[in-house]
């Protein structure tokens, strides 16, 4: 793969191609793990030496950390169930890596385990890790990290294909810097009012929204939610309500009433399919 250098004014600079993950960190990964299965979501592979589950369903991926001591064991005592990473897709890891350090992007060393991939990491909101990956499609970052588990039979797919939004909720006064921060390293495009923020990536496959919100419990911060695309809204409603989940209308589509306790920071929801 060939580098592309740091200033080069591509209509796309960092290669992004899409979510690759979303990471949730936890103390109490069964009843997380219940609420996933309710919605649909099979838990298809385990880490190869870690506490960490994968669940799938569509083209979204979603990791499930419980591992003690670690990064997203501390992150979930001090937040709860919640979004501790994401991944996003890139064409060429270490050239997007290269652009992120000359654009003063904050580099996090994760450590690499026995066995393990190295993947790039910066910080993101509210102490959260960014990460790119250039694995992923036919040979993904999880041939190599886990191992797969036997098909569980008794979930039922819930049609969701996609992740079409996140939602980051920052203090009013650190829109502006966190739109900056996105704009300046991936060059989204931005649209919305003075209290709100729509982010969209260069590929047109990440969608982020920076909402002002008062967190609480001296946290300022975070990436607090996921809005999944379904092809057929109604059939995927309906197939909620049969596993016990109830909706209400929002502005990102239909949020998701969980019963998940310790889960402030961590909201769901589905939205029409936005042909990601």
């Amino acid at each position: 793969m060939s580098d592309i250098l740091p200033f080069t004014p591509l209509p796309n600079p960092m290669g992004t191609d899409g979510i690759e993950f979303v990471e949730f960190a936890t103390t109490d990964p069964d009843s997380l793990g219940q609420l996933l299965r309710a919605m649909g979501f099979r838990c298809t592979a385990r880490h190869r030496a870690k506490q960490v589950l994968l669940y799938r369903q569509g083209d979204i991926n979603f990791i499930v950390n419980a591992e003690p001591d670690s990064f997203a064991q501390h992150y979930a005592q001090q937040r709860g169930h919640s979004i501790c990473a994401i991944a996003l897709r890139v064409k060429d890891a270490r050239a997007a890596t290269l652009r992120a350090r000359e654009l003063g992007a904050w580099e996090v060393d994760m450590g690499t385990g026995v066995m393990e991939l190295h993947i790039p990491a910066f910080q993101g909101v509210g102490g959260s890790l960014l990460y790119l990956v250039d694995r992923y499609g036919e040979h993904s970052i999880y041939d190599v990290d886990f191992l797969p588990l036997a098909a569980d039979s008794s979930v039922t797919d819930a049609g969701l294909s996609h992740i079409s939004l996140l939602t980051q909720s920052v203090p009013f006064e650190r829109i502006g810097d966190w739109q900056d921060f996105y704009q300046h390293l991936f060059d989204f495009s931005a649209s919305g009012s003075n209290d709100s923020r729509l982010l969209v990536s260069p590929c047109g496959k990440i969608r982020l929204c920076l909402q002002p919100a008062t967190l609480g419990n001296g946290i300022s911060e975070g990436m607090t939610g996921v809005t999944l695309g379904s092809t057929d809204i109604t059939a995927s409603l309906h197939t909620l309500q049969a596993h016990g989940l109830h909706t209400t209308d929002s502005t990102t589509g239909q949020d998701i009433t969980h019963q998940l306790d310790n889960a402030a920071l961590l909201q769901f929801a589905i939205g029409k399919d936005k042909g990601n």
